[in-house]
């Protein structure tokens, strides 16, 4: 599934970072940061802690709780091409690495059909459509993994190139296709809804 010798200069789709800092986006989880404000009420009002974040004055100062994590790079190799050790995209967006959930431990055929990273545009039998298999290897604690598609972060682009320190396994050129495709598949698949209404080409009906 992986190059034996990771490329540390570039990020691709399918490479694995550490130490990503995932957050808990739970409403009762979120802590809004203020100060006080300088005034004879008491007790003293909280102010909200703002921020400038390109221009957009609207930011808010939060504490979350955060799970470090292995994470896959999702964006699309050529957003993530390098010019001057920048990339020209805003942010790139990478998927949560999450142990195999244990009700597909337990199920024989449901693991193999889970190793087997099927492919998703075969109708009757697309496998797992939200998860990605990860075959188990020494830099991601010698363990099988799923990349759950699901649990997306965005990550600015100002982190790279720091963020290459983080970058620990690439994979090879087939399990990346498969990957995009699973992925592409998990975001993008019709409903039987939109299927019914002859949607599948959504352009035909403006020709």
């Amino acid at each position: 599934m992986f190059v034996q010798d990771a490329d540390t200069t570039c990020l691709r789709q399918g490479d694995v970072l550490k130490d990503i800092p995932y957050p808990l986006l739970s409403s009762q989880e979120v802590a809004i940061l203020g100060r006080f404000v300088e005034g004879p009420d008491s007790p003293r009002p909280l102010a909200a802690i703002a921020r400038v974040h390109r221009n957009d004055p609207n930011w808010l100062t939060a504490q979350v709780p955060v799970r470090l994590s292995y994470c896959c790079v999702a964006s699309q190799c050529c957003d993530l091409e390098p010019r001057h050790e920048k990339i020209r995209m805003p942010a790139f967006v990478v998927a949560r690495l999450i142990q195999v959930p244990a009700q597909i431990i337990a199920d024989t055929q449901r693991l193999a059909s889970l190793r087997a990273n099927k492919d998703p545009r075969v109708q009757n039998d697309p496998g797992f459509l939200n998860l990605f298999h990860v075959s188990a290897h020494d830099c991601i604690g010698s363990q099988e993994w799923v990349v759950d598609f699901n649990q997306l972060l965005s990550i600015p682009s100002s982190e790279f190139p720091g963020i290459l320190g983080r970058k620990i396994l690439q994979m090879n050129d087939r399990s990346r296709v498969k990957f995009k495709i699973k992925f592409a598949a998990s975001l993008a698949r019709i409903t039987e809804d939109e299927r019914a209404a002859g949607l599948e080409n959504p352009w035909a009906a403006e020709e």
